[in-house]
C-alpha cells in the first residue's frame, strides 16, 4: 500500500505538492478551510518567476540557473538562506517542465516584464515571468475556485486572451490565477485526488516520538499520511500580524483564510521559524462596502502610481517613495518609522492626482473619467485638498510645485522615478514621458492607500525539500511546508513578477515529493 499525503491549503504551493506526490504514487487529500479552492493565487494574476525556463529558452532568452542565482544572492538581504535559493534556481526550470507536461496548463512568456531590481547583477530585463495560457475548465470546476470583488459573479474562468501584457494588467485582477489553479485541480480530478473545501484543520496529530502522522479537523476527525502544510501566510490574524510585522494597520489582502493556522501548527510541533518580519508588501485602497469571505477586501494600488500625474505624501504632505518602482519595495517604504514624530507617517499615505489623470487612467474598481464615488476627495486646488485629506496646506503645495518643475522637464532627483526599466515598462508608453507629467487641471484628487501584505513571507525554516525544521537543523518526521505557509528563502527580495508563485510551486513540488517517498 502506498503512502498517504495530507495536504493543508489549496492555492499554488498546496496543489502542486498534492499532483507531485499523487505522481510519485501517494494516495492524496487536499483540505481547504475556505468555502473555495485556490486561496490567494486564484485572485491573482497567475504569473509565475521561472529563471531559464523551456519556452524562455524557446525565445532566445539569454538566461541560466547561474545568473538567476548570482542575482538572488545580491537580492537576498534580510534572512536570506543561500541552500533553497540554489535549488530553486537550478530546479525551477524542471518544476514548470513537469507541471507542463502532466496538467492541462500550457505556460506562456511574458518577454518584457522586468526583474524588479534588473541593475543588480544578474538581473535581466525580461523573460523570466510566465503564466497559463487561456484555459476552459469545467464549470462545476470553476464555481469551486474562489471568487474577488474584482471580478464579481463568474460563470466561469476570466481569460483576457488580447489584452496588453503588462503588470497593470495582470494586478487589475485575477487575469490567470483562476486559470493555474483550474489547471491543477483539473489534473488532481483525473489522479482521484479529494479536494475538500470548507475543511479547517485543528491541530496536527502527533505520533509522541516527535513525528507527524496526520491531522484533525473539527469533530475530531483524523486524516492520516505525511502532512504539507501550505496555508498560506498569516497576515489575516490580527495576533500574529501585531507580533511579527513591523507596523501596525497593515491591510490584510488575500482570503481571510490566510490566517496562520500553518504557522501555529508548526509552532506546535517544534519547528524554527524565519523571515517573520518580512512580507509581499503592497500599497493598497480600500472601497466601502467591499468583502471577500465576509471579510474586508483591500485593492492592490499597483499601476495606479506609475501614470504621468500624480504622486504620494506622507501624512506631512511630503514624497517618499519612487511611486513607480516595485509594489514590494513601494509598499516597504511605507513603514518607515519617524522617530522624532513617533510614528509611521507613510502608513497611511496618500495618492493624488489631477483631472488629466482622472481621465485617461484607471483608478481601483474606476474607469477613466465617469462619475467621482463619495470616498474619493477632491478640490479646487491642492491647498483645499490638503485641508480635506488633514495635510498641512502650503506643505502639499510645495511638495507639487516641486514635482511639477522637474516632471515638466522630465526627470525626478529627489527619488529617481522613471529611471529604471521597471518604473518605465508599467507606466504610460503612450504618454510623452511614461511616469511624469505635471499636476496642473482642477479639480484635485486624494486617494487613502494603506500598508498592505499580500502575503507573510515567515514560517517553519524548512529544508531543500520542504521538510521542516527543528532549532537544531534535525527536521519533524512527516511534516512538511511550501508557499506563504514556510520562511521565504530570499530575504527582503522580490525578484519579479511571480516572485510568490514560482516559489511556491517549486517548492511545493519538492515537498510533495519527499512527502511522497
Amino acid at each position: 500500500m502506498g503512502t498517504s499525503v495530507v495536504v493543508v491549503g489549496s492555492g499554488a504551493a498546496g496543489l502542486a505538492a498534492a499532483l507531485a506526490a499523487a505522481d510519485a504514487g501517494a494516495t492524496v487529500t487536499v483540505l481547504e478551510r475556505a468555502p473555495h479552492l485556490g486561496g490567494t493565487t486564484a485572485i491573482s494574476g497567475g504569473v509565475a518567476w521561472i529563471p531559464a525556463s523551456d519556452v524562455a529558452r524557446t525565445a532566445g532568452v539569454d538566461d541560466s540557473p547561474t545568473a538567476a542565482l548570482t542575482y538572488l544572492r545580491a537580492l537576498g538581504l534580510g534572512d536570506y538562506d543561500d541552500a533553497p535559493a540554489t535549488v530553486f534556481a537550478h530546479d525551477a526550470a524542471r518544476v514548470a517542465r513537469t507541471i507542463e507536461a502532466t496538467t492541462p496548463i500550457e505556460w506562456v512568456l511574458l518577454p518584457d516584464w522586468p526583474d524588479y531590481q534588473s541593475h543588480l547583477p544578474g538581473g535581466l530585463a525580461g523573460g523570466r515571468s510566465i503564466w497559463p495560457a487561456p484555459l476552459a475548465a469545467p464549470p462545476d470546476l470553476a464555481r469551486r475556485i474562489q471568487p474577488t470583488p474584482e471580478v464579481p459573479d463568474l460563470p466561469d474562468l476570466p481569460v483576457v486572451a488580447d489584452a496588453p501584457v503588462t503588470d497593470a494588467v495582470v494586478l487589475r485582477g485575477p487575469v490567470r490565477g483562476r486559470a493555474l489553479v483550474a489547471g491543477l485541480a483539473m489534473a488532481l480530478s483525473e489522479r482521484g485526488v479529494e479536494l475538500r473545501t470548507g475543511a479547517r484543520v485543528r491541530r496536527l496529530d502527533l505520533d509522541g516520538q516527535g513525528g507527524v502522522r496526520g491531522v484533525v479537523l473539527d469533530r475530531a476527525e483524523s486524516v492520516p499520511g505525511a502532512v504539507v502544510l501550505a496555508t498560506g501566510g498569516f497576515q489575516h490574524d490580527a495576533a500574529l500580524a501585531r507580533t511579527f510585522l513591523p507596523a501596525p494597520g497593515i491591510a490584510a489582502l488575500g482570503p481571510p483564510g490566510c490566517a496562520g493556522d500553518g504557522l501555529r501548527m508548526a509552532l506546535g510541533a517544534g519547528a524554527a521559524l524565519g523571515n517573520m518580519a518580512d512580507a509581499w508588501w503592497m500599497p493598497a485602497i480600500r472601497v466601502p462596502g467591499e468583502t471577500i469571505d465576509d471579510a474586508p477586501f483591500y485593492r492592490p494600488l499597483h499601476h495606479e502610481r506609475a501614470q504621468p500625474g500624480s504622486l504620494m505624501v506622507d501624512r506631512e504632505g511630503r514624497r517618499f517613495v519612487d511611486e513607480a518602482q516595485n509594489y514590494c519595495d513601494a509598499g516597504r517604504a511605507m513603514l518607515r518609522f519617524d522617530p522624532g514624530a513617533y510614528g509611521w507617517p507613510a502608513a497611511p499615505a496618500w495618492l493624488v492626482f489631477d483631472r488629466a489623470y482622472r481621465e485617461r487612467t484607471a483608478v481601483g474598481p474606476l474607469a477613466p473619467g465617469g462619475d467621482d464615488p463619495d470616498w474619493l476627495i477632491r478640490a479646487a486646488s491642492v491647498a483645499e485638498l490638503g485641508a480635506a485629506i488633514g495635510v498641512d496646506p502650503a506643505t502639499l503645495t510645495a511638495t507639487v510645485d516641486r514635482f511639477n518643475r522637474f516632471a515638466a522637464a522630465g526627470h525626478d532627483p529627489d527619488f529617481g522615478r522613471g529611471a529604471h526599466p521597471y518604473d518605465r515598462w508599467i507606466g504610460d508608453a503612450a504618454a510623452p514621458h511614461p511616469n511624469l507629467a505635471p499636476l496642473g487641471a482642477a479639480p484635485f484628487y486624494a486617494l487613502e492607500v494603506l500598508p498592505g501584505c499580500l502575503g507573510t513571507k515567515g514560517g517553519p525554516r524548512t529544508d531543500v525539500d520542504g521538510r521542516v525544521l527543528r532549532a537544531d537543523g534535525a527536521s519533524i518526521p512527516g511534516l512538511f511546508a511550501a508557499g506563504n505557509a514556510a520562511a521565504s528563502p530570499f530575504g527582503i527580495g522580490t525578484p519579479g513578477g511571480g516572485g510568490t508563485i514560482g516559489p511556491a510551486l517549486v517548492f511545493g513540488t519538492r515537498a510533495g515529493e519527499a512527502a511522497a517517498t
